[in-house]
């Protein structure tokens, strides 16, 4: 299994960082490049990620978890992928998010070397977006 996490300052209110990430018809605003969700049903997501001309797709779950400010998905056979996005409240105007990803199964070995590196890449732009997503919805 590989794994990622990437922590990130942002200067907005836990809550409405929250709210801007468990927006299931925005997530494409915050995810990374070559990565897509669109509600599929109750906490159910199809998820595409495209690097280069391969295009793989699966359903998977999205849960949301308000009492936490926590959002958990992965693939529904649980052989690929899974992660969770947690944001603590850090003050008035302040929070951190947090965003981990595992990566099981023939997957795991495929993230490797210049792959490890992308998919590092890719957690942090996440981050990026959503803090500028939160910061534009709370304006």
């Amino acid at each position: 299994m590989a794994e990622f996490e990437h922590e990130q300052k942002i200067p907005v209110q836990a809550r409405a960082v929250f709210d801007a990430a468990r927006d299931v018809s925005a997530l494409d605003a915050w995810l990374p490049d070559g990565v897509q969700v669109e509600p599929s049903g109750p906490e159910r997501v199809t998820g595409r990620v495209s690097v280069g001309d391969d295009v793989e797709e699966a359903d998977g779950y999205f849960t949301v978890d308000e009492e936490r400010r926590r959002l958990e998905w992965g693939d529904l056979d649980g052989e690929g992928y899974s992660g969770w996005l947690e944001v603590r409240e850090d003050g008035p105007a302040e929070s951190t998010a947090v965003l981990h990803l595992d990566v099981r199964g023939d997957h795991a070995s495929a993230v490797g070397g210049q792959s490890h590196e992308m998919t590092d890449g890719y957690l942090g732009q996440a981050l990026d977006r959503l803090a500028a997503l939160a910061a534009d919805r709370a304006t």
